[in-house]
């Protein structure tokens, strides 16, 4: 039931003027999903101000409608209610990529003359019959990306991968963030001798105060919104920004903050090769 490029007939609340005062901005809240071994739950919260619309919904004659889609998978589902909340279940294998919840408050029994005291004024003096299905509120789509491995974002590895530089003329290390994870081009020396260490705990400290930390600087310093916000590295790091407290205030797309946000991520990368530096001397 996506609304893109689509009018209709009749005039609907949304983040349009039909109906004034069009949607806040906190409208519509996809919580943190609770994680388990097979399955992904959302508590969905619906916010909009409009008495005429609250009291069909009291009178029956409205519902909250919540349709979640999964491109990927081709799941497609609808569950509706009275409340302005849903608890919505989805299992971790009917679902892969992107999620969307599409939310609405649509017409459950015929309403004929159907007329809201907040008309925008090019509607003045008109009504409507409006039909079950018909669609009253149209809340903004939210989205979740199912791909990220949930337990692991705290990990450099949920943000980035160390590729071999394959260009000979080209022979040193770059960074590349235009692609779902950061990547790090090391020259062949070097990446063979990266490959050597393995998954050698002892030196996380030094790639993650040298390495890691300069290429997140780099793509949080060059993050764009419209071409990167899909990329599982920014969806990452923002599940972070929304759910950890000490990350309270940062916005992705405030680059002048990308080295005090890359710090925090990496848990003060600096501090703590000198941790392992002084724990190594004692």
């Amino acid at each position: 039931m996506k609304l893109n490029n689509v009018s209709l007939p009749y005039p609907v609340l949304g983040n349009g003027d039909d109906i004034v005062p069009s949607l806040p901005d906190d409208c519509i809240s996809v919580s943190s999903p609770m994680v388990t071994k097979n399955d992904f739950t959302f508590h969905v919260i619906l916010h909009f101000d409009n008495e005429d619309i609250r009291e069909l919904i009291a009178q029956g004659k409205a519902e909250y409608a919540c349709e979640i889609t999964c491109p990927r998978t081709y799941l497609r589902r609808c569950v509706k209610s009275d409340k302005q909340y849903f608890d919505i279940t989805l299992g971790r294998k009917e679902v892969f990529g992107r999620i969307d919840f599409d939310c609405y408050v649509i017409v459950k029994q015929p309403i004929k003359g159907y007329f809201n005291h907040m008309f925008n004024k090019d509607y003045d003096g008109a009504t409507f019959d409006m039909e079950p299905g018909d669609i009253l509120v149209a809340f903004p789509t939210a989205t979740f990306n199912a791909s990220l491995d949930y337990e692991k974002l705290d990990k450099a590895g949920a943000l980035m991968v160390v590729m071999e530089n394959k260009n000979e003329e080209d022979d040193k290390t770059w960074f590349d963030a235009d692609d779902d994870k950061i990547i790090v081009y090391l020259p062949h020396d070097m990446f063979e001798q990266y490959q050597e260490l393995g998954n050698d705990n002892e030196f996380n400290e030094m790639f993650h105060a040298s390495i890691v930390f300069n290429a997140l600087i780099y793509a949080l310093s060059n993050y764009n919104e419209d071409q990167d916000k899909d990329r599982l590295w920014a969806q990452a790091i923002q599940y972070r920004i929304d759910t950890e407290p000490e990350l309270q205030g940062f916005e992705l797309k405030d680059q002048s903050h990308a080295y005090d946000l890359a710090s925090l991520l990496l848990d003060d990368p600096y501090k703590r090769l000198f941790n392992r530096i002084k724990e190594q001397r004692q």
